[in-house]
């Protein structure tokens, strides 16, 4: 493997009662040979992790996220040199968030067989339909990687997938920093400074009984229940014990860590929350996302990418909102750095500055800009206008 240039590689896991992973098979292709590594048969994973870790070598995955979490928590590594085929086919034209299935018949016009999608992959001994559908989870990776560089070099999109892909390489997205779990909490954006910081001090304590006892973080405190434990701040059990959705064996088995908790979040500077830009431009930035959302997707038409790898309309509203206040900061929005910054990004702060408008036209993508700096200067398509907005 360590010869190869590329490698396809997938895994299988179980994770949906307990806290890690338990990695059950790891496949590997080249482009003449296929390898189901066992982990559960006592092997030695080291020198499969100081392959991943080479930069010499490709490590090609699909929607991989997961399985380099996974390196990362067992293996101690995270491949120097990652291309992610799900995230390639977004620049390359094929569409956002496409199943591995579904890429492999649009790319290569092959047929997966299913079926085991959802199978115990930590059961012995594996079957063979189990063994077939693991090897073919790698046979085509190294074929769509190479059809997908073809279509990026041709759409000048390969400098702009290797961007995005860079961030997979970076262990510092795989680590769990504990004071910062209270980020991954949904629901918290209603809380005070105050509160947020109570709730940052119990999301750590979440998440440290989470990995000691090996549990779903779910399963110690849901997400919704820890947002109103911050916003109540309980200091007894009988009041803990009334707060919807917390079980009452967890309330007393933890009652003492909790309140010692939100303790120290009641002492601690409220955490800076960052000030909501001013209503009148939250109202602006609503009333003109639709026509900030039209461009980024005409851009995306001509460009031929996925339009969910730009923005999303969240995205486009809060850029919008910060740009009417005079607040926009790149360090905050993705869409005002790199390549999409240079697809888009720079377009839709001219139309929140009123230095750009669109119109629509007959022919794709539908819309045009206009620069209203000089509104008789001609349009960026001259196709014929049916309608002016």
């Amino acid at each position: 493997m360590a010869q190869a240039p590329r490698l396809g590689v997938d895994t299988e896991f179980l994770r949906e009662k307990t806290y890690h992973p338990r990695l059950c098979l790891v496949q590997i292709a080249t482009e003449n040979s296929i390898w189901l590594v066992d982990p559960l048969a006592n092997l030695d994973l080291a020198p499969l992790a100081d392959v991943l870790a080479s930069p010499s070598v490709q490590v090609l995955l699909h929607a991989g996220r997961q399985d380099l979490e996974i390196f990362h928590d067992q293996l101690k590594v995270v491949p120097a040199n990652v291309y992610d085929v799900q995230l390639a086919a977004g620049f390359a034209g094929y569409g956002s968030s496409l199943s591995y299935g579904r890429l492999v018949e649009l790319a290569l016009g092959e047929t997966l067989v299913k079926g085991e999608a959802y199978t115990d992959w930590c059961q012995r001994p594996l079957t063979d339909a189990q063994l077939t559908y693991a090897a073919d989870d790698v046979r085509y990776l190294i074929p769509i990687a190479e059809k997908l560089d073809d279509d990026l070099a041709k759409l000048g999109r390969t400098t702009w997938a290797d961007e995005e892909m860079a961030s997979l390489s970076d262990p510092a997205s795989y680590e769990m920093n504990m004071d910062e779990a209270w980020r991954k909490v949904a629901g918290r954006g209603s809380l005070s400074g105050r509160q947020t910081a109570m709730l940052r001090e119990i999301a750590r304590w979440r998440e440290e009984t989470a990995v000691r006892r090996d549990l779903p973080r779910g399963w110690i405190v849901k997400d919704p229940t820890l947002v109103e434990i911050a916003r109540r701040s309980p200091s007894s059990l009988e009041a803990l014990k009334k707060i919807r959705g917390i079980n009452s064996k967890e309330a007393e088995r933890s009652s003492r860590d909790i309140l010692q908790a939100l303790d120290r979040g009641r002492k601690a500077p409220p955490v800076a929350t960052g000030g909501a830009p001013p209503r009148a431009a939250q109202i602006q930035a609503r009333m003109i996302s639709g026509l900030a959302d039209a461009i980024v997707r005409s851009r995306c038409e001509h460009a031929t990418i996925a339009t969910e790898l730009v923005a999303t309309r969240t995205e486009l509203e809060s850029l919008l909102a910060d740009v009417l206040s005079g607040e926009a900061d790149p360090k905050r929005h993705r869409l005002l750095r790199g390549w999409r910054r240079e697809l888009a990004g720079d377009a839709v702060v001219a139309l929140a500055q009123g230095r750009t408008g669109l119109r629509v036209t007959a022919r794709p993508p539908y819309v045009e800009e206009i620069p209203l700096d000089d509104p008789n200067a001609p349009a960026t398509d001259p196709g014929s206008v049916v309608e002016t907005t």
